[in-house]
């Protein structure tokens, strides 16, 4: 699914999977963090929490600032591809910090993400309704299969239950932390987004993708036994 746009990266990538004897076309990859993509989420929680404790919220933001756009361009180079999302994310990491800093409220320098994150949620769980959810884009990306393809009527039924259940987490994660964000200090929230909001979204991915594998997995099974007599 889709990052949590809060301003700061999620360590997330793929990495390989062995596949068991006589289910080839099943799932073969399968979400991993990586040291490199850890530091780079990691290091503007730490920037904003030793600069805001030292030398107050503004200092913080355009602390966190700098290593955000630090860690995304060399994500971006280390993914080879550039695109219009990495002057997108440059622009609206710079708009953020520039909106923070002048109004010096961690309810607008945060609050933005937040907004943006429920925009995101709704817009992914409205195409839950259409022919083409957003999950079956995403799904074929850590469980790619050879005859339950995105058009196949199950894969499309599970692709739109899961992409409904991200909405509805990522919407309730976002109401948890906007309710959070309005009673506690900048650096608190950001401690407990960091150890309770990530890691909670966390486990609903890993979940999706769990359950999406025991729905599909045993017709891409059952099609590939089928087409092998």
């Amino acid at each position: 699914m889709a990052a949590r746009q809060h301003g700061w990266p999620s360590p997330t990538s793929t990495a390989g999977r062995a596949i068991p004897d006589g289910v080839h076309p099943v799932a073969t990859k399968v979400t991993s963090v990586s040291p490199a993509s850890a530091v780079g989420s990691l290091g503007p929680v730490a920037a904003f929490l030793v600069f805001d404790a030292w030398l107050g919220l503004a200092p913080a933001i355009v602390a966190a600032s700098v290593a955000s756009v630090v860690a995304i361009v060399l994500r971006r180079q280390r993914g080879g591809s550039i695109g219009l999302l990495l002057p997108t994310s440059l622009v609206y990491t710079a708009a953020k910090a520039i909106a923070g800093v002048l109004t010096e409220s961690q309810v607008v320098y945060f609050g933005t993400g937040l907004v943006l994150s429920a925009l995101l949620a709704l817009a992914v769980g409205a195409t839950a309704f259409t022919r083409r959810p957003a999950a079956s884009f995403l799904l074929p990306l850590v469980t790619p299969y050879r005859h339950m393809t995105p058009h196949h009527p199950i894969h499309r039924r599970v692709s739109a239950q899961v992409t409904v259940v991200w909405a509805m987490a990522e919407l309730a994660a976002t109401a948890w932390e906007a309710r959070h964000l309005t009673n506690t200090s900048a650096s608190e929230f950001v401690v407990t987004r960091t150890v309770v909001a990530w890691p909670a979204m966390a486990l609903v991915i890993f979940l999706i993708i769990a359950y999406a594998r025991f729905r599909l997995d045993p017709h891409e099974h059952f099609l590939d036994r089928a087409a092998s007599r």
